[in-house]
């Protein structure tokens, strides 16, 4: 008799054991499957981010939800689907509006030929006058890239960098460039300058910044020279640098939406990969 009250107590024990687990299995389905139908409805309403982090949720507390695990990862292909499609028609826009400002500033530009390589010049300015006066002249090569050339002949400073100021105070600087005959050039009668890229990019948003005020150039070196900086040459500037400032936006935009558009493609690829009809789950 004592035996079988031992049996029948482990019986009962095996019994609420087991309910108590199927218990917890139903109750953990249930949640995970409430979650995953928050998820869906964020995806539905574009609020991708907060979708991406009801599926973490599922994936980092319900384990062991299998098919809800699995309706979860196709969601989550879509949602990756819509937040591509949502930053490719962003990168499309921008590239329109970067592609008719690039035009529209280009018709303002001309292009000079050069034996060694040409380079595009504000639509007004003239080649040669860099060389015949103090000042500077911008320019752009034809990939793109912003210079600036700058002439000193009313002084010798031994020159190898400017400075532009503005009433402010407010000023940039390029870079050194040490005398070498051929970036930094004092044969022709005057000190010639090339300032190419990061070396001078600072002076050209300086400028474009502040476009229409009375801007002091300066001359620096072994002594210091300024003089005002003509308004031609300020303009000019200006121009050059938003033109290849534009190109410059509009060539990494164009490179952006086509990454984007191969990451639709695969986000694509996953989804029909992922998708499994409910019938089919076992």
């Amino acid at each position: 008799m004592y035996n079988a009250a031992i049996e029948k107590f482990k019986l009962s024990f095996i019994l609420i054991t087991f309910s108590l687990l199927c218990s917890c299995g139903d109750n953990d389905s249930q949640k995970a499957a409430h979650l995953l139908e928050k998820a869906r409805s964020a995806y539905e309403n574009n609020q991708y981010s907060e979708a991406l982090t009801l599926i973490d949720s599922i994936k980092t507390s319900y384990p062991r939800e299998i098919e809800v695990r699995r309706e979860a990862l196709h969601l989550s292909t879509r949602i990756n689907e819509g937040l591509t499609i949502m930053h490719l028609e962003k990168a499309d826009s921008l590239t329109a509006v970067l592609s008719a400002r690039g035009d529209s500033l280009g018709r303002l530009m001309k292009f000079v030929k050069n034996p060694i390589e040409g380079y595009w010049i504000a639509g007004n300015s003239t080649p040669t006058a860099v060389s015949t006066s103090d000042g500077i002249q911008a320019r752009m090569s034809p990939d793109g890239n912003f210079y600036i050339i700058s002439s000193l002949r009313s002084k010798k400073i031994q020159s190898t960098a400017i400075t532009i100021s503005n009433p402010d105070g407010e000023k940039a600087v390029s870079a050194t460039i040490a005398y070498d005959g051929e970036r930094n050039d004092r044969s022709m009668g005057a000190e010639v300058i090339t300032f190419m890229g990061a070396e001078c990019d600072s002076i050209g948003k300086f400028i474009f910044n502040n476009s229409g005020r009375n801007l002091t150039l300066t001359f620096k070196g072994a002594g210091s020279w300024s003089m005002p900086l003509p308004s031609n040459q300020a303009n000019e500037a200006a121009l050059v640098y938003e033109y290849a400032t534009t190109i410059r936006k509009f060539k990494l935009a164009s490179l952006e939406k086509e990454r984007l558009t191969r990451t639709l493609e695969i986000a694509r690829s996953q989804a029909a990969r992922t998708f499994v009809e409910k019938d089919s789950v076992k």
